[in-house]
């Protein structure tokens, strides 16, 4: 599972040229290197800076499939993909299926998206460093903090060390289940919340937390290849802002969030030198 639309502004699909040797997911966010730009489409970098203000790339799309032909097919464990040659002369290779200005029978590598503006609504997985590592469940501790009013709790090792008002936990198991609080605290183990839950935190009562709101405006990581949001990432220094539709951290392993791009990602005016 990588990147899908939900609720697309723009029902159409688009082709575009796969920048040169660039390799390019299935559900992968694309953007045009805004550092350097060149003909054809990339994965948007890592995030750089507070709310990526080193970075120019802004979110073109969300890949739904390449031009490759079927016996091509390339898979590893994040899913399709197509990897871009450096040149398309005297190419021989079979590519089939591409639609829009180019002409039948390029030589080259193309990728199909959905474009994204800042009302795309984005369904993404919500992973721990890795594409196929779920969030790593904690279980409350003997000793915690503010269990008898529901305020808070002392977990073993979680997943990430909060940033405060920007993560949070949801409970799976114990009379709290089901049940989402953005944490108060920058901490590893040891979370604050308001309100208090319906119930006492009780000492094995199991919880998840992800770097992501709830809801609103939140910080988020993006990994390298633009397939899913990384729940343990620091976000202190490097992360983008989102706005958070829903998030759902009820399942082990298919943890996700629903966003949409904060409108400041599509705003290059303040990173321009236009002195």
């Amino acid at each position: 599972m990588a990147f899908t639309v939900v609720h697309p502004v723009h029902s159409q699909e688009l082709w575009g040229i796969v920048e040169v040797s660039e390799v390019i997911h299935t559900g992968s966010i694309i953007a045009i290197d805004g550092t350097a730009p060149v003909c054809g489409l990339e994965v948007m970098d890592v995030a750089a800076g507070a709310a990526n203000v080193t970075n120019l790339d802004i979110p073109l799309g969300v890949v739904t499939g390449n031009n490759d032909s079927a016996s091509n097919k390339t898979y590893d464990t994040s899913g399709e993909y197509v990897t871009a040659a450096s040149t398309w002369h005297d190419k021989t290779t079979q590519f089939q299926g591409s639609e829009g200005p180019m002409a039948y029978g390029v030589t080259g590598a193309m990728v199909s998206y959905i474009p994204i503006t800042p009302e795309t609504v984005i369904r993404g997985p919500i992973r721990q460093a890795a594409i196929g590592t779920a969030l790593t469940v904690s279980t409350v501790n003997s000793t915690t903090t503010g269990h008898s009013t529901g305020v808070g709790a002392t977990f073993s090792t979680m997943a990430c060390t909060s940033v405060i008002g920007l993560a949070t936990v949801y409970f799976r198991t114990g009379l709290n289940q089901g049940q989402y609080r953005v944490v108060e605290t920058a901490h590893a183990t040891t979370h604050t919340w308001t309100p208090g839950l319906p119930a006492d935190v009780v000492p094995g009562d199991t919880a998840v937390i992800a770097n992501v709101r709830a809801q609103g405006t939140s910080r988020a990581y993006i990994d390298s290849l633009g397939v899913y949001i990384d729940g343990s990432a620091a976000l202190t220094s490097n992360y983008l802002l989102i706005d958070v539709i829903r998030l759902d951290l009820s399942v082990a392993g298919d943890e996700y969030v629903e966003f949409r791009f904060n409108p400041i990602n599509f705003n290059m005016i303040d990173r321009f030198d236009t002195s």
